[in-house]
Protein backbone atom coordinates (compact mmCIF):
# COMPACT_ATOMS: atom_id res chain seq x y z
CA UNK A 1 0.00 0.00 0.00
CA UNK A 2 1.29 3.65 -0.96
CA UNK A 3 2.31 5.42 2.18
CA UNK A 4 0.63 9.09 1.57
CA UNK A 5 2.95 12.07 2.57
CA UNK A 6 1.29 15.99 2.65
CA UNK A 7 3.29 16.91 -0.60
CA UNK A 8 2.49 20.15 0.48
CA UNK A 9 5.37 20.36 3.17
CA UNK A 10 8.31 19.14 0.56
CA UNK A 11 9.76 21.95 -1.83
CA UNK A 12 11.03 18.95 -4.44
CA UNK A 13 10.63 15.92 -5.32
CA UNK A 14 14.20 14.89 -4.14
CA UNK A 15 12.81 16.22 -0.44
CA UNK A 16 9.54 14.11 -0.64
CA UNK A 17 12.00 10.94 -1.49
CA UNK A 18 14.49 11.81 1.45
CA UNK A 19 10.97 11.52 3.62
CA UNK A 20 9.84 8.23 2.43
CA UNK A 21 10.51 5.14 4.35
CA UNK A 22 14.67 4.46 4.06
CA UNK A 23 14.03 0.81 2.40
CA UNK A 24 12.19 2.56 -0.63
CA UNK A 25 14.35 5.26 -0.98
CA UNK A 26 16.70 3.66 -3.36
CA UNK A 27 14.41 2.70 -6.02
CA UNK A 28 12.32 5.48 -5.71
CA UNK A 29 15.49 7.69 -6.78
CA UNK A 30 16.18 5.08 -9.42
CA UNK A 31 12.88 5.96 -10.83
CA UNK A 32 13.31 9.73 -10.68
CA UNK A 33 16.37 9.65 -12.40
CA UNK A 34 15.00 7.67 -15.28
CA UNK A 35 12.40 9.91 -15.95
CA UNK A 36 14.49 12.98 -15.85
CA UNK A 37 16.63 11.57 -17.69
CA UNK A 38 13.62 10.47 -20.27
CA UNK A 39 11.85 13.98 -19.63
CA UNK A 40 15.12 16.55 -19.67
CA UNK A 41 12.64 19.78 -20.47
CA UNK A 42 9.67 18.87 -18.39
CA UNK A 43 8.48 20.85 -15.41
CA UNK A 44 8.00 18.23 -12.04
CA UNK A 45 5.08 18.78 -9.83
CA UNK A 46 3.24 17.18 -7.27
CA UNK A 47 -0.03 16.00 -8.58
CA UNK A 48 -2.78 13.64 -7.01
CA UNK A 49 -0.52 14.24 -3.73
CA UNK A 50 2.17 11.91 -6.20
CA UNK A 51 5.36 13.16 -7.97
CA UNK A 52 5.05 13.99 -11.56
CA UNK A 53 6.62 15.44 -14.60
CA UNK A 54 4.19 18.35 -16.71
CA UNK A 55 4.66 18.91 -19.95
CA UNK A 56 2.02 20.25 -21.85
CA UNK A 57 -0.05 18.23 -19.75
CA UNK A 58 1.14 15.50 -16.95
CA UNK A 59 2.96 13.01 -18.65
CA UNK A 60 3.58 10.24 -15.74
CA UNK A 61 3.20 9.90 -12.33
CA UNK A 62 5.70 7.89 -9.66
CA UNK A 63 5.46 6.78 -6.25
CA UNK A 64 6.20 3.71 -3.85
CA UNK A 65 4.43 1.33 -2.01
CA UNK A 66 5.66 -1.05 0.61
CA UNK A 67 6.84 -3.71 -1.93
CA UNK A 68 7.07 -1.76 -5.17
CA UNK A 69 7.59 0.79 -7.17
CA UNK A 70 4.19 2.85 -8.42
CA UNK A 71 4.95 3.81 -11.98
CA UNK A 72 1.66 5.82 -13.60
CA UNK A 73 1.63 6.73 -17.36
CA UNK A 74 -2.06 6.76 -17.77
CA UNK A 75 -3.90 4.75 -19.25
CA UNK A 76 -2.70 4.14 -22.86
CA UNK A 77 0.98 3.76 -22.65
CA UNK A 78 -0.21 0.80 -20.79
CA UNK A 79 -2.58 -0.93 -23.38
CA UNK A 80 -0.27 0.36 -25.97
CA UNK A 81 3.01 -1.80 -23.88
CA UNK A 82 0.61 -4.82 -22.79
CA UNK A 83 3.13 -7.30 -24.21
CA UNK A 84 6.08 -5.74 -22.81
CA UNK A 85 4.54 -4.99 -19.27
CA UNK A 86 3.07 -9.07 -18.89
CA UNK A 87 5.88 -10.05 -16.41
CA UNK A 88 4.33 -7.39 -13.90
CA UNK A 89 1.60 -6.29 -12.47
CA UNK A 90 -0.72 -3.68 -14.00
CA UNK A 91 -4.24 -1.99 -14.06
CA UNK A 92 -5.79 0.05 -16.12
CA UNK A 93 -3.65 3.36 -14.93
CA UNK A 94 -0.77 2.18 -13.20
CA UNK A 95 1.72 -0.34 -13.51
CA UNK A 96 4.01 -1.93 -10.22
CA UNK A 97 7.64 -2.85 -10.83
CA UNK A 98 8.53 -5.33 -7.40
CA UNK A 99 10.88 -3.33 -4.93
CA UNK A 100 13.51 -6.00 -5.25
CA UNK A 101 13.45 -6.10 -8.84
CA UNK A 102 15.65 -3.74 -11.31
CA UNK A 103 13.48 -0.73 -12.83
CA UNK A 104 13.14 -1.85 -16.43
CA UNK A 105 14.60 1.68 -17.25
CA UNK A 106 14.24 1.07 -21.71
CA UNK A 107 10.95 -0.27 -21.35
CA UNK A 108 10.04 2.93 -18.68
CA UNK A 109 12.14 5.21 -21.28
CA UNK A 110 10.27 4.23 -24.21
CA UNK A 111 6.74 4.59 -22.51
CA UNK A 112 7.66 8.02 -21.14
CA UNK A 113 8.56 9.05 -25.27
CA UNK A 114 5.30 7.49 -26.44
CA UNK A 115 3.75 8.96 -24.10
CA UNK A 116 5.08 12.86 -24.60
CA UNK A 117 5.01 11.88 -28.19
CA UNK A 118 0.95 11.50 -28.12
CA UNK A 119 0.81 14.75 -25.94
CA UNK A 120 3.28 16.26 -28.40
CA UNK A 121 1.06 15.30 -31.12
CA UNK A 122 -2.29 16.74 -29.67
CA UNK A 123 -4.26 13.38 -29.72
CA UNK A 124 -3.42 12.28 -25.63
CA UNK A 125 -6.41 12.52 -23.75
CA UNK A 126 -6.39 14.88 -20.48
CA UNK A 127 -5.03 13.36 -17.37
CA UNK A 128 -7.87 14.66 -15.60
CA UNK A 129 -10.89 15.54 -15.02
CA UNK A 130 -12.14 19.31 -14.66
CA UNK A 131 -11.12 20.23 -11.13
CA UNK A 132 -14.05 21.99 -9.35
CA UNK A 133 -12.95 25.51 -9.25
CA UNK A 134 -13.00 26.84 -5.58
CA UNK A 135 -14.89 29.93 -4.57
CA UNK A 136 -12.71 33.04 -2.53
CA UNK A 137 -14.20 33.09 1.55
CA UNK A 138 -14.46 36.17 2.15
CA UNK A 139 -11.58 35.86 5.20
CA UNK A 140 -9.37 34.99 2.08
CA UNK A 141 -10.34 38.23 0.12
CA UNK A 142 -9.70 40.39 2.77
CA UNK A 143 -6.35 38.83 4.09
CA UNK A 144 -5.27 39.24 0.45
CA UNK A 145 -6.37 43.03 0.49
CA UNK A 146 -4.94 43.74 4.26
CA UNK A 147 -1.63 42.41 3.02
CA UNK A 148 -1.38 44.24 -0.47
CA UNK A 149 -1.11 40.62 -2.11
CA UNK A 150 -4.03 40.85 -4.42
CA UNK A 151 -2.48 41.18 -7.64
CA UNK A 152 0.41 39.07 -6.90
CA UNK A 153 -2.85 36.21 -6.56
CA UNK A 154 -4.34 37.11 -9.58
CA UNK A 155 -1.02 36.75 -11.42
CA UNK A 156 -0.95 33.28 -10.21
CA UNK A 157 -2.08 30.65 -12.82
CA UNK A 158 -5.88 29.47 -12.42
CA UNK A 159 -4.73 26.19 -11.13
CA UNK A 160 -2.55 27.27 -8.47
CA UNK A 161 -5.34 29.76 -7.25
CA UNK A 162 -8.21 26.91 -7.03
CA UNK A 163 -5.24 24.88 -5.32
CA UNK A 164 -4.59 27.64 -2.46
CA UNK A 165 -8.57 28.33 -1.61
CA UNK A 166 -9.56 24.66 -2.09
CA UNK A 167 -6.46 23.61 0.40
CA UNK A 168 -7.29 26.68 2.90
CA UNK A 169 -10.69 25.69 2.47
CA UNK A 170 -10.36 22.17 3.11
CA UNK A 171 -8.62 22.48 6.55
CA UNK A 172 -11.17 20.79 9.47
CA UNK A 173 -9.61 23.57 12.21
CA UNK A 174 -9.93 27.24 11.92
CA UNK A 175 -6.20 27.04 13.19
CA UNK A 176 -4.96 24.85 10.53
CA UNK A 177 -7.12 27.19 7.78
CA UNK A 178 -5.07 30.28 9.29
CA UNK A 179 -1.84 28.28 8.94
CA UNK A 180 -2.55 27.21 5.54
CA UNK A 181 -3.24 31.16 4.81
CA UNK A 182 -0.21 32.23 5.97
CA UNK A 183 1.62 30.25 3.99
CA UNK A 184 -0.36 31.29 0.61
CA UNK A 185 0.63 34.85 1.75
CA UNK A 186 4.47 34.16 2.45
CA UNK A 187 4.61 32.49 -0.91
CA UNK A 188 2.47 35.14 -3.12
CA UNK A 189 4.90 37.99 -1.21
CA UNK A 190 8.64 35.69 -1.99
CA UNK A 191 6.85 35.36 -5.69
CA UNK A 192 9.00 32.32 -6.48
CA UNK A 193 7.53 29.78 -4.15
CA UNK A 194 3.87 27.59 -4.74
CA UNK A 195 3.28 25.19 -2.06
CA UNK A 196 6.90 25.35 -0.50
CA UNK A 197 8.56 24.24 -3.95
CA UNK A 198 10.27 26.57 -6.08
CA UNK A 199 7.99 27.85 -9.46
CA UNK A 200 8.98 30.30 -11.74
CA UNK A 201 6.23 32.47 -14.22
CA UNK A 202 8.29 32.07 -17.37
CA UNK A 203 7.84 27.84 -16.73
CA UNK A 204 4.24 27.77 -15.89
CA UNK A 205 1.64 27.00 -18.38
CA UNK A 206 -2.22 26.67 -17.17
CA UNK A 207 -3.89 23.23 -16.80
Amino acid sequence: MREKLDVANFRTIADYISAKPLAVQEQMQNMYAILKAALPQAEERFSYQMPSFWQGQTVVYFDAGSDFIGFYPTAEPIAHFATELAPYKSTKGAVRFPLADKLPADLITAMVHWRLGQIKAGVARPTRTKRAQNSMPDFVEAALSNHGLMQQYKARPPYQRNDYLGWIAGAKRPATQQKRLQQMLSELAAGDVYMKMAWHHSQNSQQ
